[in-house]
């Protein structure tokens, strides 16, 4: 089969399709692919051509490189708007975007390579399907630094929610392998097999007569709605504008001028650093919660 590139206005994601598969690729490895506005309006377009393409039944989405599917969006030198009104918009141009995949006619996997954190995660747990690499790792951070996940994903899949309630709470990371055993992720692979498998499974997808396909997808949504999943997500993003345009709270105050400073060495160590040190749950083995 041939495999054709469409454009998406930027190097920075990368569009192609091969038979009934169409494949996105976050394409900034050496800023482990996070996400800017750019990026983000450039798989808004994609999407929105894949939802009108009758040809394609499936899409994969990956990260280029080993080391992270996506870091979530990129903070470094981010100056957050002023006004409560231009947050909103903000984050609801965001929430929009990640929300097209859970509205996409055709079924999505996620090829989770490396780090799936923050919007990653987000990203990583919209899709269908999630197949992770071995050395992937997901995680929420946000709360650390006075910001709320863009999704509220993990309540809606995680067969234990008293472990879903910790990471939100504590923006601590987990493995594939503890992912899976939560729900969060359908199959962990070998990092050299991980886009081989996740093709594998959309190419298996279009086997099946595409209208159908649609139709099923549509009744699990529609499931999903009746059980007020939109509604969630709607309230939890006003919060999260919320909490970000909570000026004159110190701790909030200096974390976001480090951000708009862009030495992110200092945001990260002010975020992160007192938590290097193990975890009350991890014991002697080292594990996650």
């Amino acid at each position: 089969m041939t495999t054709t590139a469409r454009d998406t206005g930027t190097t920075d994601l990368t569009f192609e399709v091969t038979g009934q598969v169409a494949v996105l690729t976050l394409n900034r490895p050496d800023k482990l692919n996070a996400l800017t506005p750019t990026m983000m309006s450039a798989l808004g377009r994609a999407l929105d051509e894949i939802d009108a393409d009758r040809e394609i039944s499936a899409v994969v989405i990956t990260g280029a490189g080993e080391r992270s599917f996506t870091a979530g969006f990129d903070l470094d030198g981010l100056e957050m708007p002023d006004r409560t009104d231009s947050i909103l918009e903000s984050t609801r141009g965001n929430y929009d975007i990640l929300m097209k995949i859970w509205n996409l006619r055709v079924p999505s996997i996620a090829a989770v390579n490396g780090f799936a954190v923050a919007a990653g995660m987000s990203l990583a747990l919209i899709c269908d399907m999630t197949i992770a690499s071995d050395t992937a790792s997901f995680g929420e951070p946000e709360v650390r630094h006075f910001a709320l996940s863009p999704l509220l994903l993990m309540p809606w899949f995680a067969n234990n929610p008293k472990v879903a309630h910790y990471l939100y709470y504590t923006g601590d990371t987990i493995s594939s392998g503890r992912a899976a055993e939560l729900g969060l992720v359908s199959e962990v692979v070998e990092p050299a097999v991980l886009l081989s498998r996740a093709i594998a499974i959309a190419e298996r997808v279009a086997m099946v007569p595409r209208f159908a396909v649609e139709m099923t997808k549509e009744s699990l949504r529609r499931s999903y709605e009746i059980m007020g999943f939109t509604s969630a997500l709607q309230q939890h993003r006003l919060l999260d504008t919320l909490l970000l345009s909570s000026h004159g709270i110190p701790e909030r105050d200096h974390f976001f001028d480090l951000m708009a400073s862009g030495d992110m060495r200092a945001f990260l160590a002010a975020r992160d650093g007192k938590f290097k040190a193990p975890r009350p749950e991890d014991g002697a083995r080292g594990t996650g919660p």
